[in-house]
């Protein structure tokens, strides 16, 4: 156990080190279809939003009655 805890750990520190060095540029035509999914009518402020709540139900509702087959 104690040499798996001693992976991740060093996985972690590898990661964190990669992460600092690491540098993402968004293109301008990224940076445009961002741009158009922000303003889409459902995702403005005060825009209804309760179908995520019920989307997450469903789903929950969903998974719980899964049944694993192998």
């Amino acid at each position: 156990m104690a040499d798996d805890l001693e992976r991740v750990l060093k996985g972690l520190d590898e990661a964190a080190a990669f992460a600092r060095t690491y540098r993402f540029e968004m293109t301008d035509e990224y940076r445009a279809l961002i741009a158009r999914v922000e303003a889409l009518p459902a995702n403005r402020p005060g825009a209804d939003k309760s179908w995520v709540w019920r989307l997450i139900d469903s789903s929950a509702r969903f998974y719980k009655s899964a049944v694993r087959v192998r």
